[in-house]
């Protein structure tokens, strides 16, 4: 009999929330359509707001190795440590941004609307400092050591990661203030990367006509190819102002007003809005497993970014041009996955989903692994990097799913849980980079085929076994509920059917989780 009347009380505290929050749930079939409230401009507007960090992540996890070793000259150790401060300081300027991002009340921000102020501070900084961080020193005198070209390059990449940092915590929180709808987050998700894909295409394209253009297809990268990439990161800065442009005119930021009612009305009761602090989230074992799923899945991601042009230069001995063309066939293939993230989300699953890119990252690792000779590296490496292409659209499609899916209606609590997520990731980027760098073996030619070996085998496995742990992203199971009819006119879906599909919120407390 408790059991019957707690579950009835949960019924009528839900019934009360969803009309508290003026939010008719959607009728059966239509889970994947877009509400009033998020406008198909705004809808696109949100994905290509991320453009900029995805054409500087690009040239930074693909070629920052490539550039700072082979063709500005530094050794391994010193090219990792570059690689490293920028990455320790994006972890920490992204954990920094989140909670400012989350709780820093300046007037003129609340207006205009905070995560679009932080966007737009860090594409300044993007724009002032990116430029230097990729081109030869312009004071001669640098040059004249190692260390002081190492520590040239760290002044201006620790601003353009600070840049780079706040516009991605500040993107990836409003995905949760745009809209509490559950598939309208990953359809927004879904979007972001269809054009993290796009920016990465074309980024690869630039790259691969700069370098045939200018005669430097049939060499391997060295100190000639300075000039290519001014070339590319000119083509970088000019559409990444286009997008960013579009992002800030056509996404309006709900007020900061209506997100911390909206917060109220959710949390009712003192036990409640406990639950909902951040030492709380701290003290969740969810909080941590969802951190290790989403800090795998950008290892895996960033790190083939990264050795993938190492790998083809090093172990198969490619042409420079290849450097640009494997990368882009492989992110062809993420994007035409892109298009099929949602749905297998919404039919499958978070679980499912993950599931299937872990066996596609395995699969391709052991491919790589036994993979030699010359039929290997003309043909097979082209369905290798195919998979894995495949593969990283799933895991972080569906890594970054789920940590919407934790946040739920927390939306205050958005840009400082994205911020944790990525501060474990980017220090463990970096510090990967670091350690591979170091313990670099120049008389050992398979070095770096090892290196992709590993990196798509154990953060695949890790981050397989704290998903199937999670308490939510099991297959979608609907409860159905009765809602009170409004006595608002206007309300179709309420004079259709009084039944309609709630989809419990995925989150974190363990009296909102989801069984899987």
């Amino acid at each position: 009999m408790s059991t019957n009347n707690q579950t009835d009380q949960k019924k009528g505290d839900d019934q009360k929330r969803a009309v508290q929050l003026n939010q008719v749930p959607p009728l059966p079939g239509d889970e994947g359509k877009m509400s009033d409230s998020l406008k198909w401009f705004a809808f696109v507007s949100y994905g290509v707001g991320h453009v900029l960090n995805d054409l500087v992540a690009s040239m930074w996890f693909t070629y920052a190795l490539v550039f700072y070793h082979y063709v500005m000259q530094l050794s391994s150790i010193n090219a990792g440590a570059v690689v490293l401060v920028g990455q320790l300081t994006d972890a920490v300027a992204t954990a920094a941004i989140g909670v400012l991002s989350d709780n820093a009340n300046i007037y003129c921000t609340d207006r205009y609307g905070r995560r679009k102020t932080w966007h737009l501070f860090g594409s300044v900084l993007v724009f002032i400092s990116l430029p230097f961080a990729f081109s030869p020193p312009i004071l001669p005198q640098v040059e004249s050591s190692e260390l002081n070209t190492a520590l040239y390059y760290c002044f201006f990449i620790v601003f353009f990661q600070i840049g780079w940092a706040s516009i991605e915590n500040s993107h990836m929180a409003l995905a949760s203030d745009l809209t509490p709808i559950r598939d309208e987050r990953t359809a927004l998700l879904s979007i972001r990367y269809s054009f993290t894909v796009f920016a990465n295409i074309l980024v690869y394209v630039v790259t691969y006509i700069v370098l045939r253009s200018n005669n430097a297809s049939k060499t391997q990268f060295g100190p000639s190819e300075r000039k290519e990439f001014q070339i590319v990161i000119l083509v970088i800065m000019i559409v990444g102002a286009m997008t960013t442009i579009i992002f800030h005119i056509g996404v309006r930021e709900p007020l900061i007003n209506n997100r911390v009612n909206r917060q109220l009305l959710m949390t009712e009761t003192e036990a409640e809005r406990a639950a909902n602090s951040i030492w709380s989230m701290l003290k969740s074992i969810t909080l941590y497993q969802t951190a290790v799923v989403y800090m795998c899945s950008r290892i895996t991601v960033n790190m083939t970014l990264v050795f993938l042009p190492m790998y083809l230069q090093d172990f198969l001995k490619l042409e420079a041009e290849k450097l640009a063309l494997l990368p882009l066939i492989m992110f062809v293939s993420s994007f035409c996955m892109s298009l099929l993230n949602k749905p297998m989300n919404m039919k499958l699953g978070r679980k499912y989903t993950y599931s299937f890119g872990v066996v596609l990252s395995l699969g391709s690792a052991f491919w790589c692994y036994v993979g030699e000779g010359d039929t290997f590296a003309k043909y097979q490496v082209y369905a290798v990097t195919i998979i894995i292409g495949i593969a990283c659209s799933v895991v972080l499609v569906t890594s970054q799913a789920l940590t919407t899916d934790f946040i739920g209606d927390r939306t205050h609590r958005g840009a400082f849980t994205f911020g944790l997520m990525s501060f474990t990731d980017k220090v463990c980027n970096g510090a990967v980079v670091m350690a591979v760098q170091s313990l670099h073996c120049e008389s050992c030619p398979s070095y770096y085929r090892d290196v992709m070996v590993y990196n798509w085998t154990i953060p695949s496995c890790l981050a397989f076994i704290a998903v199937i742990s999670l308490p939510y992203g099991g297959r979608p199971s609907p409860v159905v509920q009765e809602v009170p009819e409004t006595h608002s006119g206007g309300n179709q879906h309420a004079d259709q059917s009084k039944k309609h599909s709630i989809e419990k919120g995925q989150e974190a407390l363990p009296s909102n989780s989801v069984k899987s």
